[in-house]
């Protein structure tokens, strides 16, 4: 990502999805016969001021991405594409993952939280919730340490994979 910081080439973003895709195991091979890489990556470049954007932190930038091309949800893929970049080439921290392993264990550590909530959340692409949500649990513990929420990301994983 920092070799191709940048959002202005289709080659490069689509080269930056798959990589995502297989390092990350988001399957976006199994909705081939819905949407292709070219296609996702359209979508990214044709979002006006993507990296400025990107490096601000803005959250609707996940949302735009997950609703691509209206084929699928690709709420995961976002979050963790916007998290990804603003980390890598921003060395920022806005961005909270989202994929099943959050959704299963992130209720075990946020009182009233189900996962149905958090799949309410996916399905209207309100990523702005599920953000808050990370952020204000990281804030109830005091946890102001560098990239918290990535650092989060991980102790989920490693705890509850």
């Amino acid at each position: 990502m920092n070799a191709y910081p940048k959002h202005d080439d289709l080659n490069t973003i689509a080269m930056k999805i798959a990589v995502i895709d297989v390092t990350n195991s988001t399957h976006l091979s199994q909705y081939k016969s819905q949407l292709s890489l070219y296609d996702l990556a359209k979508v990214i470049l044709d979002i006006p001021a993507f990296d400025v954007r990107l490096a601000a932190g803005d959250p609707e930038l996940v949302n735009i991405i997950a609703k691509n091309v209206g084929a699928i949800n690709m709420f995961s893929f976002a979050s963790k594409y916007c998290t990804y970049h603003n980390v890598e080439v921003y060395h920022r921290d806005d961005y909270s993952i989202f994929d099943g392993i959050v959704k299963e264990s992130l209720p075990n550590y946020v009182d009233g939280l189900s996962k149905h909530k958090l799949d309410v959340w996916r399905s209207e692409y309100n990523y702005v919730a599920f953000n808050e949500c990370i952020g204000g649990l990281l804030d109830e513990y005091n946890i102001h340490i560098p990239f918290r929420r990535r650092k989060f990301d991980h102790f989920l994983w490693y705890a509850n994979r």
